[in-house]
């Protein structure tokens, strides 16, 4: 508001809660916003937008983001299952899926290391796989991507040997312990994850859990230096307990060129209706469509780090 009312001065006006005037106190505009924006000489500037990070700037030069909508979200790429510690059956998923209008979804079940949320022994993981390659040829209205979220152990290296997990389509490499490490030792293991070819996504990179636990001591700057290098993305997780990256990850992500998934982490059918705060997170981040592998078409989304 500050910032719009002082481009209304150097024009002469005055812009307040009742409308935007002129010297004589003649109402130009105010019974829709876009009127104002537009008697400013400026484009609309959507209200998820409006942190003073620069947008009137980038709306008065032609530069606003083409921010991503809900509608872009082609598919789930972090799902569990009874599997490990999800609520519904891998089928249930599907079938909640399909009535959200999903192209795809990955069913990424825990890894064996988190036996605290049922994560899969190696066996266990290839019974996963036939599952989800079952339902893959069951509903040709949606893709069925057998994933996993692996650990990234305590000394960087991943919960499943890479001869398993090239057996996969989607895999998402996530810290649940050894949080407490320096930032140097938490760094490179994140680093480390993300130089296996087959790790596609680091999820829910800074761990935070709202009013629970603070971010692990990352240094997000190099993170995101190797999540740019080896085509990695970055997930914003949409649990609204997480909703990690944050905001201002999230306008640093695309200041560096990271790309990122937006996912909902569900657990449950109610956790899928959770997609519109991973949005709008990222939306208040600047990040657009392009940016966002689920928001492209399945094959493309498969390309985008090759093996």
């Amino acid at each position: 508001n500050i910032r719009m009312r002082e481009r209304a001065i150097k024009q002469g006006l005055k812009l307040n809660e009742y409308g935007l005037f002129d010297a004589n106190e003649k109402r130009l505009a105010g019974t829709e916003e876009e009127e104002i924006f537009e008697k400013l000489g400026l484009p609309h500037i959507p209200p998820v937008l409006r942190e003073d990070w620069g947008e009137i700037e980038a709306a008065a030069a032609g530069n606003l983001p083409n921010i991503v909508h809900p509608e872009d979200i082609r598919g789930d790429l972090h799902m569990h299952t009874t599997w490990s510690d999800g609520k519904y059956s891998a089928e249930e998923m599907v079938e909640a899926s399909r009535k959200r209008g999903y192209k795809y979804i990955a069913l990424t079940d825990h890894s064996k290391s988190l036996g605290v949320a049922g994560g899969l022994s190696d066996k266990d993981l290839m019974k996963h796989t036939e599952e989800c390659r079952a339902l893959d040829a069951k509903y040709p209205d949606i893709r069925v991507l057998a994933g996993t979220e692996v650990d990234i152990r305590q000394d960087g290296t991943l919960d499943y040997s890479d001869e398993l997990l090239a057996k996969l389509d989607f895999v998402v490499a996530s810290l649940h312990s050894g949080f407490k490490q320096d930032r140097a030792t938490l760094t490179a293991r994140v680093v480390r994850a993300m130089q296996n070819p087959y790790v596609r996504v680091i999820g829910h990179p800074t761990g935070r859990l709202l009013g629970d636990r603070d971010p692990y001591d990352l240094d997000l700057d190099e993170v995101m230096k190797e999540a740019a290098r080896t085509r990695t993305c970055l997930e914003v997780n949409s649990n609204f307990h997480r909703l990690d990256l944050n905001d201002v990850h999230c306008r640093k992500a695309r200041e560096m060129g990271v790309h990122v998934i937006i996912s909902t982490d569900s657990h449950s059918y109610d956790d899928m209706l959770n997609l519109p705060y991973g949005v709008a997170t990222a939306q208040r981040g600047w990040i657009e469509k392009d940016s966002v592998l689920n928001a492209k078409p399945v094959e493309e989304m498969l390309a985008f780090k090759p093996k």
